[in-house]
């Protein structure tokens, strides 16, 4: 997508993950401290792993670690936006996560946003994107938990988008985020005229979306 010529930000999660692998802490819940200490572990060994993959391709990366102030200061937001610009201008790819060794409105969940979705959102609407792609591990938005009901039907247009609330659901041992989050950061982008897409992160995933083959959920403003 980069040598095609588009400009792509990428948000992240996985520090803490990395963290708690390198720790050999196995238990899923984690206290404000060690969720802290974990990401402080981990985010070096996130970017290790995102270094060594675009190396491959010859695209350079940078990190930018946010937390709430980024968007509600306006001061900060404009450097945030400024730094983005600049970074894209060069051709860069930022890759985008939450400063969770710092920022514990996010980790307690009581922040400007507590998990990457919104992040992601916030970052589309604020860098003017044109599109903002979800990938997560089912194949887009369902009226019910696809995991536990075969019949579970793909919500494909905006209108139902707009009156989906979620349903109880299992998120992963790793994230915070789940299919409620990823409902309300296509709602945010698309009131912004920004298109969505939910789909699985999955082998081309995002290379057939730009071929016209997308298999999710596509929202248009």
């Amino acid at each position: 997508l980069r040598k095609a010529g588009m400009e792509i930000a990428l948000v992240t999660s996985g520090a803490i993950g990395f963290g708690k692998e390198k720790l050999g802490v196995s238990e899923t819940r984690l206290d404000v401290g060690m969720q802290q200490a974990t990401a402080a572990i981990g985010q070096n060994l996130l970017m290790r792993e995102y270094e060594k993959a675009f190396s491959k391709h010859n695209q350079i990366i940078a990190q930018l670690l946010l937390t709430h102030q980024n968007f509600s200061n306006k001061a900060y937001l404009d450097n945030l936006n400024t730094t983005v610009e600049r970074l894209l201008q060069l051709g860069v790819v930022p890759i985008i996560n939450e400063n969770d060794p710092v920022s514990v409105e996010e980790l307690e969940s009581k922040g400007f946003f507590s998990d990457n979705d919104s992040l992601a959102a916030l970052c589309a609407v604020n860098f003017n994107a044109d599109l903002l792609i979800i990938l997560t591990d089912v194949a887009g938005i369902f009226d019910s938990n696809p995991k536990s009901n075969q019949k579970a039907i793909l919500i494909t247009d905006s209108k139902t988008l707009g009156d989906f609330k979620g349903f109880n659901e299992e998120k992963s041992g790793l994230g915070r985020g789940g299919v409620a989050s990823k409902a309300e950061a296509a709602k945010k982008v698309l009131k912004q005229g920004i298109k969505a897409i939910v789909c699985k992160a999955e082998k081309d995933a995002l290379k057939n979306i730009f071929d016209g083959r997308i298999n999710g959920s596509y929202f248009k403003p």
